[in-house]
């Protein structure tokens, strides 16, 4: 919602604090070794992230065991005709969106209804429709970087050190690896 700035960000916030408090959802743990589904949401702003999303779809699916993956990329005008969706890769724009930052139609809708092991947020800033995909989804556990005051994620990771988005997947494989679940 850039468009109208800083009004309509408020407005689409304050809004989808009252549409997320409906959504029910069951927080559980999960890491590469026993998650079932995968959805990988980024900000689509340049070929070159997109590329390097589409290098850690293909990074999980060779090295750790089978997973659905799928991928919902926000993309601006300029790189709406240009990019290409893949297998289960999907894209969605403003367009998608009402004035008052409701979630209206396409790619986006399909997105948050699927009941994800582990959603991964891979953006380094903040935007407002990437930030109502991972409030409104029902994904049993939500990772992204630390957002201070911001409880959207079950698993924080503090990417102060470097905010890239290299930086931000590393961490993501080293605790998804590393994290034991117990049954």
């Amino acid at each position: 919602m850039r468009k109208l700035g800083v009004i309509q960000d408020f407005l689409g916030n304050f809004l989808l604090s009252f549409r997320t408090k409906r959504i029910h959802r069951n927080p559980k743990v999960y890491t590469f070794e026993n998650a079932e589904t995968i959805g990988l949401l980024y900000d689509a702003k340049s070929e070159k992230i997109h590329k390097q999303i589409l290098d850690y779809v293909n990074f999980l699916k060779q090295n750790h065991h089978e997973f659905q993956i799928h991928t919902l990329g926000f993309v601006g005008k300029e790189l709406e005709q240009k990019l290409v969706p893949h297998a289960n890769s999907t894209f969605f724009t403003e367009k998608d969106f009402s004035w008052t930052g409701n979630l209206q139609k396409g790619n986006a809708l399909d997105f948050i209804k699927k009941d994800f092991n582990i959603l991964i947020d891979l953006t380094t800033e903040t935007v407002f429709p990437l930030t109502y995909i991972t409030r409104a989804s029902k994904a049993s556990y939500k990772i992204g970087r630390y957002i201070a005051d911001d409880l959207r994620y079950d698993l924080m990771i503090d990417t102060k050190k470097e905010n890239t988005i290299e930086y931000l997947i590393t961490q993501i494989n080293v605790y998804l690896t590393q994290i034991k679940v117990t049954k």
